[in-house]
């Protein structure tokens, strides 16, 4: 896999604009409705952003090899979708820290991918 670091940047920025953040998976089920057999077959749509997700788990993995613990959790927080300003606040430091850390860690990545 070989992309530039603005390419990577964009798509962890801009990634959580592509899940499904749908919690209707989390409900608690009661045990007779669980064990319930009814008759209406419960669909799901496929996810379409295959793709997407494939780039997600291959990064993921890079920076699992390559960053520090504080940048793998802000790379999951920015690709959730989680503002550098949230994200600065987590980790004790300010919004411009925080993107200060996310293009360390895309140097990083750079020279993994």
């Amino acid at each position: 896999m070989r992309y530039d670091k603005s390419t990577v940047k964009e798509f962890i920025l801009n990634y959580h604009k592509t899940i499904n953040n749908n919690d209707a998976y989390n409900e608690d089920i009661d045990i007779d409705d669980f064990f319930n057999v009814n008759d209406q077959a419960e669909t799901h749509d496929i996810d379409n952003n295959v793709e997407e997700s494939i780039f997600y788990n291959e990064l993921e993995s890079v920076v699992e090899s390559v960053a520090t613990e504080k940048e793998h959790n802000l790379f999951l927080l920015i690709c959730n979708g989680v503002s550098f300003e949230k994200a600065g606040h987590i980790f004790g430091v300010k919004e411009i820290r925080a993107k200060q850390m996310l293009n360390r860690l895309l140097d990083k990545i750079s020279i993994k991918i």
